[in-house]
């Protein structure tokens, strides 16, 4: 399983979870804190523009332990509504591409796969990106209607 950070411009931090590893509020937090290094060495001066953040409201996501851990960092997070699981970009967007290259394929390890992942981004128009989050307001219309 990768846990992936994106914005309009591409991906800022990707990680891919070890074998035998879940993710509860603990190991998301310490994800968000290098999300945070991350941002500093991908997206200089956007820390203090404010990180705005949008994910879907997995147990892990949503634990009063990430909600501290967010609050600490700084960061801002968009409402995801119960039982909405197309609301998440990376979920309606950037997996299904993603995963078609990768598809059928076997890695021997993370960093096989981090690789392939690294080498299909470098394809993919920064265009991609924004397109995909400019899809969320759309979304939230629908669900409201």
């Amino acid at each position: 399983m990768a846990t992936v950070f994106w914005d309009r411009e591409g991906i800022i931090y990707l990680d891919c979870l070890p074998e035998k590893t879940t993710i509860n509020s603990d190991y998301y937090v310490d994800e968000l804190k290098k999300l945070c290094q991350a941002i500093k060495r991908e997206r200089r001066g956007k820390l203090t523009r404010g990180i705005l953040l949008q994910y879907d409201n997995a147990r892990p996501h949503v634990s009063s332990k990430t909600i501290a851990g967010i609050d600490d960092l700084g960061f801002e997070c968009l409402p995801h509504p119960p039982y909405c699981p197309d609301f998440a970009p990376s979920d309606y967007w950037l997996f299904g591409e993603m995963k078609r290259p990768l598809g059928g394929k076997r890695f021997e390890d993370f960093k096989w796969l981090e690789y392939e992942i690294k080498q299909w981004e470098k394809g993919i128009p920064k265009e991609f990106y924004t397109t995909g989050l400019e899809k969320l307001p759309e979304r939230w219309k629908r669900c409201i209607s």
